[in-house]
C-alpha cells in the first residue's frame, strides 16, 4: 500500500509524517505545497503521469484552514478548499486513486442541541465552512472512490492551535479570558493519523467501493472555556481564568455555537478504539511541557 499525503506541512501531514516510522511496510510519499499544489490540476497530473502507481490512497491534508482570515479572502478559501478537493478528485477517478479528504464541523451551523451526526444536514455560517462544504460537494459528484472525514476541533504539539495559544498564553498572564458559549469536540492529530492508517488498510484491501462520509473526533465535547480549564490543570499551572462570551471578541467570522461530533459510525466501520479528549489532551500536554 502507498499512502500519498499532500500538505505535508501541515499539522496533520506532520502528524502522519510521525506515524508513519511506525508503519514502514507501507510506502509514503509526503508532498508539500510547492511539489503537489491541490490548486495546479496540470502540475499534479503531471507528477501522478510520470508514476506507476498500483493502490495508493491520497489523503488530503492540504487546506486554507484560517478561519478569519478567509471572511475576506473568499475566492483563496474557495480556490483551495473546494478547487483543489475537485481536481484531486478527478486525478483519483483518472489514475483510480483512492481518496481520503479531510473535512469540518464548520459544515454545519451550530444551532442543534446535541452532537451532529452524518445525517445532518449541513449548513455553514462562515467563509471557511462554505468553501469545506463545496469541496464535499465537488468530490461527491465525481465517480472517484472517496471517504470524507469531517474532524473537530484539530490540535497538536507542532502549531499555534487553541493548545499551544493557552499553554503560551499561561507563561506571561495571571488572568485568562475564554468564551464559554462555543462548543466542540477537541482532536489530537496524532490519534486521527494513527487511524487514517487504520482505515487505509481496510479500504486497500476491500474490493467494495467507498464513497461516504464520517465523522472523527476524540470522544466528548466540551466548552473552550472547559478545554482551556483542562489545559492549566494538566500544565499544574495556577491561573485565573474568566468565562466570557465570543461577542466580546469581535471576530470577523461567526463560529457555531455547537460543532460537536458523533463519531460512532466511524467507529463501528472501521474498528477504531478512540480515546477520550481528556485523555488526549493530557498526553499532548505533557508532551509539550517536557520538551
Amino acid at each position: 500500500m502507498e499512502l500519498i499525503i499532500t500538505g505535508s506541512e501541515g499539522q496533520l501531514g506532520m502528524a502522519l509524517q510521525t506515524v508513519s516510522e511506525e508503519f514502514r511496510q507501507y510506502k509514503w510519499v509526503f508532498l508539500s505545497k510547492n511539489e503537489f499544489n491541490i490548486t495546479r490540476y496540470e502540475q499534479m497530473d503531471s507528477y501522478l503521469k510520470e508514476s506507476n502507481r498500483k493502490n495508493s490512497i491520497i489523503i488530503n491534508c492540504a487546506a486554507y484552514t484560517d478561519v478569519e482570515k478567509a471572511e475576506q479572502d473568499h475566492e483563496t478559501s474557495f480556490l483551495v478548499n473546494s478547487a483543489g478537493a475537485e481536481n484531486l478528485a478527478k486525478l483519483s477517478e483518472k489514475y483510480r486513486f483512492k481518496l481520503i479528504h479531510i473535512s469540518t464541523d464548520y459544515v454545519f451551523n451550530g444551532e442543534k442541541s446535541g452532537s451532529y451526526n452524518e445525517n445532518d444536514i449541513p449548513d455553514p455560517i462562515n467563509v471557511y465552512g462554505k468553501s469545506k462544504l463545496s469541496g464535499e460537494k465537488a468530490i461527491m459528484r465525481s465517480r472517484c472512490q472517496f471517504i470524507i472525514i469531517r474532524a473537530s476541533w484539530l490540535y497538536s504539539t507542532s502549531h499555534q492551535t487553541f493548545l499551544n495559544k493557552i499553554l503560551n498564553k499561561i507563561k506571561t498572564c495571571d488572568v485568562l479570558k475564554v468564551v464559554d458559549d462555543e462548543t466542540g469536540s477537541p482532536t489530537y492529530v496524532i490519534d486521527l493519523a494513527y487511524d487514517l492508517v487504520i482505515i487505509s488498510e481496510k479500504i486497500s484491501s476491500e474490493y467494495k467501493s467507498y464513497s461516504d462520509v464520517y465523522h472523527y473526533c476524540n470522544e466528548g465535547s466540551v466548552t473552550r472555556y472547559e478545554y482551556a480549564k483542562k489545559i492549566i490543570e494538566f500544565s499544574d499551572k495556577n491561573v485565573n481564568i474568566t468565562a466570557i462570551s465570543s461577542k466580546e471578541l469581535s471576530m470577523k467570522a461567526k463560529r457555531p455555537v455547537n460543532s460537536s461530533l458523533e463519531n460512532s459510525r466511524i467507529i463501528k466501520e472501521f474498528g477504531l478504539n478512540i480515546r477520550s479528549w481528556e485523555k488526549a489532551l493530557k498526553e499532548a500536554v505533557e508532551k509539550i511541557n517536557a520538551e
